[in-house]
């Protein structure tokens, strides 16, 4: 009986000692979040043991870190169960402290799980808890996570109401940045209801903040998109201004991040005020670039502007170069197309042979688990039953122990082929620099096509007649006319077929100042994938609508976007809302 005691003190001594290292795990893991390294709080929250047995404050606390570990590293939310007994528990002791972030956390994860109906609840809750207090960073952060809600549920009164909230928020914490960018999404909201005056004056205030704290992703956000609801005013002046002064923050433009594109829709503003000496020139540097994409924008706008002034001679051949530009553009996406699929292929097999065995080499150690569980329990009997029994039980704790150190050759033995799938997954990454060196050849032969072809064309159209080049002109026209604009296909069919992403992400290039040159440039590591996924963020279609264009499931989608993620910047932990932010400024 004695000795029993002796033990049964040991044991509720080691408990104490592993209950203060779980509070002060959960300290450090709030530290992290706070400091933004949620990756280093998630593993520190999962070497916790059963926490559902600790008393209801400190598992409330662990649900509350986890989720927002999970929420913060993008893993994907499967359920609200750990933040649903986070909030019930705050709710009941009144925990104003904790309960307006357990609301927020909650909208957050109800977003992920597509139920914006309870997320819009949530957000609210937050708002209305954290009402009063100095904590004006989780306010605006609510009322930003509300008002995309409404925005992508096409409810505009609302969405335009809860951005004022973020406005003020932003006021109230003096958070200029973000005041910036705040009066640019009201700008777009009125945008998209055709207030253009409204729309341009708070672009014009969004700017002004932006120049005035010298933030220049902020600025060209606001020049950028300014020129665009000029454009659509049809107040093609004042647009160029916006474009010329965004020029002017760099030294060399054209090999900036506006790049061509900047060049290319001065022109056409030009062409469509119908300053054509003004417009030539900039079209003339814009075909200056590498990119098929901005050629083939500037051949259509110089075939455009002859035609307008009467020159179709001129107009035909442009128009030829246009359609020869196009068909290059298509022989390299289909065979970047057939790359990419053989390179995915390639490495969801890989993937799968190796969780494959990762599952097994996780049972082994659960096994292993509890076979030394078992041992232990028969240490604790040997103690506490009579001697007689006492040297079978060694010998049953000899075999537990043979097939304990047996688990662990296996599992080392696994681990030796997940070794070996790690270099095969090297050998994938060689695979994608010899694609990418690949890629560069086919686009040095393609630019040496183009001048061959430019000069074939040049020969041929001086052998036709001026009544021919009328006639096919005309042709070409009718065609072009019948044949319906890009995005009225999309919208009517809501699809996208695999022939109709290069035309898509050329409009796109002349919507957004060469957007994918600039994307390209600054990460060459972008598949087409990621390129047709940033396409549609930057049109601004809703997860919704890019399921259905993409024909994914919700699953797929959110796995996209953290390759997409990835390959941005592999040492960014990504806010929720984050990639979008960052594809619309860039």
């Amino acid at each position: 009986m004695k000795n029993y005691l002796i033990l049964l003190l040991l044991v509720l001594l080691a408990a104490c000692r592993h209950a203060g290292r779980t509070f002060e795990v959960l300290d450090k893991a709030e530290e992290f979040i706070q400091t933004y390294k949620p990756d280093s709080a998630y593993t520190l929250l999962k070497e916790i043991p059963n926490p559902q047995q600790y008393p209801e404050k400190e598992r409330a606390r662990w649900c509350l870190l986890m989720t927002q570990a999970i929420d913060k590293t993008y893993r994907t939310h499967t359920s609200d169960s750990l933040i649903r007994f986070a909030v019930n528990y705050y709710e009941k002791v009144n925990d104003l402290s904790k309960l307006p972030t357990a609301f927020y956390t909650l909208g957050r994860v109800q977003r992920d799980l597509k139920d914006n109906e309870h997320a819009v609840n949530s957000f609210l809750k937050a708002l209305d808890l954290a009402k009063g207090s100095d904590d004006y960073k989780l306010q605006y952060l609510a009322a930003s996570q509300l008002g995309h809600v409404y925005a992508y549920s096409r409810f505009i009164d609302e969405a335009l109401k809860t951005y004022q909230q973020a406005l003020y928020f932003a006021e109230q914490g003096n958070d200029s940045i973000n005041l910036s960018y705040v009066k640019s999404f009201l700008g777009r909201v009125y945008g998209l209801q055709k207030d253009w005056n409204r729309s341009i004056e708070l672009y014009q205030k969004a700017i002004s903040i932006a120049q005035q704290i010298s933030y220049i992703p902020a600025l060209r956000l606001g020049l950028n998109e300014l020129a665009a609801i000029y454009k659509c005013c049809e107040k093609y002046q004042e647009a160029a201004d916006c474009l010329e002064q965004l020029i002017s923050l760099g030294d060399d433009p054209l090999s900036g991040m506006e790049g061509a594109a900047v060049y290319l829709n001065l022109g056409d503003l030009y062409r469509l005020s119908e300053n054509y000496d003004s417009a030539i020139p900039y079209l003339e540097k814009a075909l200056q670039t590498k990119n098929l994409y901005t050629k083939r924008s500037a051949y259509q706008c110089f075939s455009y502007a002859y035609a307008q002034q009467g020159n179709y001679k001129k107009a035909v051949e442009y128009n030829n170069l246009y359609w020869k530009c196009n068909d290059s553009i298509q022989k390299v996406e289909n065979r970047k197309a057939v790359i990419a699929v053989e390179a995915k292929y390639k490495h969801e097999k890989l993937l799968t042979e190796k969780q494959q065995l990762e599952l097994k080499q996780s049972k082994l150690i659960f096994w292993g688990s509890s076979l030394l569980l078992v041992a232990i329990i028969i240490i604790l009997l040997v103690y506490m039953d009579k001697k007689r029994i006492t040297i079978r039980l060694f010998e049953q704790l000899h075999a537990i122990r043979s097939q304990i150190a047996e688990n662990k050759r296996t599992i080392a033995s696994y681990q030796e082929q997940i070794d070996s799938l790690s270099l095969r997954q090297s050998d994938y990454d060689d695979l994608q620099q010899e694609k990418a060196s690949l890629e560069q050849e086919v686009s040095n032969l393609l630019e040496q096509n183009e001048k061959l072809n430019s000069q074939k064309s040049q020969i041929l159209v001086r052998l036709n007649q001026k009544d021919e080049e009328i006639k096919q002109y005309e042709e070409i026209i009718k065609q072009r006319e019948n044949t319906p604009d890009i995005f009225t296909r999309i919208k009517q069919a809501h699809t996208i077929e695999e022939k109709e992403w290069p035309e898509l992400i050329a409009r796109t290039d002349a919507l957004h100042q060469q957007f994918f040159e600039r994307l390209r440039k600054a990460f060459p590591q972008l598949t087409e994938t990621d390129l047709q996924l940033c396409c549609l963020i930057r049109l601004g279609y809703d997860k919704k609508e890019q399921k259905s264009l993409l024909k994914i499931t919700d699953d797929s989608l959110e796995k996209r976007k953290q390759r997409l993620k990835r390959r941005l910047d592999p040492n960014k932990k990504w806010e929720k809302g984050e990639l979008e932010q960052f594809i619309h400024h860039f």
